[in-house]
């Protein structure tokens, strides 16, 4: 009997691989088919094919809704949380405002999808609570996040700007003039809330506000910076500092293909 070392064992256990790869390669010639060899381990996946996906005006208007009730769950969570308190007493107050104000909205524009023939959608949007919505919640109240009250503001400004954004973006996308117009006057509103949300998170109106000439007394010119407003992702800051002092960094964009609420789309218990 040889005894053998372990090292040599596994030396020749990846010699007899290497071997057994090299007969594998060269068994089956060019041209040959053999029945008997084996191509695939396991069962093929099952593949379902995807749904017609049309972006209609209901599609859109149903995806506007989606975006009204996560505003709605998002100052829901606020105002459970207890967290607007002392000097941000005043945004509870301002949060069931806004609230009420997207309940209309979303009313608003299922009433149009209704007459576009589609089915209302009275629930949040999944993709966007689950990619940026839910771990947001998740980091800001974390037992160990000092800023957990102005992070929950900060949200709820993110929030306003996306909504504020889907409607600029369908704008363009809506084929019925009538929608686009309820769409800027939905979608004002929204930027409202955002701006006066903004004023809490950084104060001082001497840039926002109108103002006058001091020797004429004339209104001075204000200009907005682009033709309606941005529509780049949504910076939103949040969390306890890390070691080195940063805070944790989410970008949200406005609703994508894969979080539209088509047609087949319903809401989810």
């Amino acid at each position: 009997m040889i005894a053998l070392t372990r090292r040599e064992l596994l030396r020749l256990s990846g010699a007899s691989i290497a071997s057994g790869l090299v007969l594998a390669a060269c068994g089956k010639q060019a041209g040959v088919v053999d029945d008997n060899a084996i191509t695939i381990l396991g069962k093929s996946p099952v593949t379902t094919p995807l749904a017609d996906a049309e972006v209609t005006d209901a599609v859109l208007l149903r995806t506007a809704a989606s975006l009204e009730y996560n505003a709605i769950e998002t100052y829901a969570t606020a105002l459970e949380s207890k967290l607007l308190t002392g000097d941000l007493k005043k945004v509870a107050e301002m949060a069931k405002r806004f609230s009420d104000d997207h309940q209309q909205h979303a009313d608003a524009v299922n009433a149009l999808a209704v007459k576009l023939g589609a089915k209302e959608y009275r629930c949040g949007n999944s993709r966007i609570n689950d990619v940026y919505l839910a771990p947001a919640l998740k980091i800001i109240t974390d037992s160990d996040n000092p800023n957990s009250a102005i992070d929950i503001v900060a949200l709820a400004h993110a929030v306003e700007n996306l909504a504020a954004q889907t409607y600029q973006g369908v704008v363009e996308l809506l084929s019925d003039p009538m929608l686009r117009a309820d769409a800027m006057r939905i979608g004002q509103q929204e930027a409202r809330h955002a701006a006066l949300l903004a004023q809490v998170l950084n104060p001082g109106l001497d840039h926002v506000g109108p103002t006058s000439d001091e020797k004429t007394g004339k209104p001075n010119i204000a200009a907005v910076p682009s033709a309606f407003g941005s529509l780049a992702n949504i910076q939103l800051t949040i969390g306890k500092p890390k070691p080195d002092g940063s805070r944790t960094i989410l970008l949200l964009e406005t609703p994508s293909l894969n979080s539209l609420v088509y047609d087949f789309v319903a809401c989810q218990a």
